[in-house]
C-alpha cells in the first residue's frame, strides 16, 4: 500500500479503501505518504497519534465505515489512456 508519485492522501485513499475497511472498521486512521500512519477508536486520539507520527509532514484523517462500499466509495481504476497520434 505505498502512494504514487504525486499521489494526494484522498486519492490514496480512494484506491485503498476496500483494504482499509477490512483492517480498520469503525476507526479513525490517519494517511500520510501513502500509508496508514496511525488508528484509533476516537478521532481526537487519531489526530494526536498522526501529527507525532507525520513528523510535520502533511495528513489526512479518515473514518473508516464498513458501510463505506455500499456507499460507492470504492472508485474502479480508470482504463489506461492511448497514446496521442
Amino acid at each position: 500500500m505505498e502512494r504514487s508519485a504525486g499521489q494526494s492522501n484522498d486519492e490514496w485513499f480512494a484506491e485503498h479503501v476496500m483494504e482499509l475497511v477490512e483492517k480498520y472498521p469503525n476507526q479513525w486512521v490517519g494517511i500520510s505518504g501513502g500509508k496508514v500512519i496511525c488508528s484509533s477508536a476516537s478521532k481526537w486520539g487519531a489526530k494526536s497519534a498522526a501529527k507525532k507520527a507525520a513528523g510535520g509532514q502533511d495528513y489526512s484523517l479518515y473514518f473508516i465505515e464498513p458501510s463505506m462500499l455500499q456507499m460507492g466509495f470504492a472508485r474502479a481504476k480508470a482504463p489506461p489512456q492511448e497514446p496521442p497520434k
